[in-house]
């Protein structure tokens, strides 16, 4: 049992890398023909990711939000990654993502994982 979780841990580790992955490219793509907004949504989109993730989601952070509100933020913040592959076109990519957070989300409320 001890495998899954930690497989679990693996993929929602892979999972936070693919959604910063996500943002990047949906913000690459979206921004049209202007090389410096290109530039700026590819670099910016990612990066308030990662601050709301260290503000509410991160492990060791004070302000961790805690049961149902962490699962509350995690849905979001993989529903938001699943549109941003949409929206940059992956569709694919984007429902594999969906269906791997799901699971991901499933199992972690069954093996007590916050």
């Amino acid at each position: 049992m001890s495998t899954f979780r930690s497989g679990n841990l693996l993929l929602a580790f892979l999972l936070e890398l693919a959604m910063l992955a996500a943002f990047c490219i949906f913000g690459w793509t979206a921004a049209g023909e202007a090389t410096w907004l290109k530039f700026v949504l590819a670099l910016g989109l990612p990066a308030l990711a990662i601050a709301a993730w260290a503000i509410w989601g991160a492990p060791r952070s004070r302000t961790r939000l805690k049961g149902r509100g962490l699962l509350i933020f995690k849905i979001v913040m993989f529903g938001l990654a699943t549109v941003a592959w949409w929206g940059a076109g992956q569709t694919f990519i984007g429902t594999i993502f969906a269906v791997l957070a799901a699971i991901n989300l499933l199992a972690g409320m069954a093996f007590g994982q916050e």
